[in-house]
């Protein structure tokens, strides 16, 4: 057992979690950029500029605790994961790239919304407040793209090398097909009932962090299996857990 990679990614994705709260205390009702009207879309952003700008810089902040959570859970993954080692596909490492990458696509769409909110305040054309709220949603759909694939190697891990518990494994994987609904079935009208599609991978992805983190604590605790699946006997050794298979 590795407990301080585990407190390493709890801590961290509940760190991520209040910082990305804060950001969506910030949050204000509005028009889609895809839906809207440039000038109605413009106004919106030119009166809530800077809210705009205070939740970007929460959401931004949250990215350095999401990358360390990503780092954590590769360490976590790669408890019994020795197929890598011997030439095949290393899954921890290909969660660990796709949550950089996704970390990386948040920073850029923060950078986006940072744009369009100073462009509407300097009274900027219509146009191009829109077309950088276009390029936001563009890259935040990337992102999505980027978590499936976290999502679906992290699956993939939990299954064969069995490091996590198998519900945890099989939510892993619906939550990599929700993040790819929006790119398939999502609505330019988010104020329409379609338009829940493009929401919903967030609460998923926040029930899906928080069950992660709350089982990597667990398991630091003793009170789990390290491997899932697995008998083991758990035995006091100069004041440690030592865990050996039954």
């Amino acid at each position: 057992m590795r407990p301080r990679q585990d407190r390493l990614a709890a801590f961290s994705a509940f760190a991520a979690l209040a910082l990305g709260a804060a950001g969506m205390v910030f949050e204000r009702a509005g028009p889609s950029v895809l839906a809207a009207e440039p000038e109605e879309f413009a106004a919106w952003a030119r009166a809530h500029h800077r809210a705009l700008l205070a939740q970007s810089g929460f959401l931004s902040a949250g990215t350095i605790p999401s990358l360390l959570f990503f780092t954590g859970l590769r360490s976590a993954l790669r408890l019994r994961n020795r197929s890598a080692v011997r030439g095949g596909v290393d899954l921890p490492l290909v969660v660990l790239g796709a949550g950089a990458a996704w970390v990386m696509l948040q920073l850029l769409a923060q950078a986006a919304q940072v744009a369009l909110a100073t462009a509407a305040a300097q009274g900027a054309t219509a146009g191009v407040v829109a077309a950088r709220g276009d390029l936001m949603v563009a890259i935040l759909a990337a992102g999505n793209a980027a978590m499936a694939t976290a999502l679906a190697a992290t699956a993939v891990a939990a299954f064969r090398d069995r490091t996590l518990p198998r519900w945890l494994a099989w939510f892993s994987a619906a939550a990599a097909g929700i993040h790819l609904l929006p790119l398939v079935g999502g609505s330019a009208d988010r104020r329409s009932a379609d338009g829940v599609v493009d929401y919903l991978p967030y609460p998923v992805f926040v029930a899906w962090l928080v069950s992660v983190a709350v089982h990597l604590l667990r398991r630091t605790a003793g009170s789990v299996p390290a491997f899932p699946g697995i008998p083991i006997r758990v035995a006091r050794s100069r004041g440690s857990l030592v865990g050996a298979r039954g």
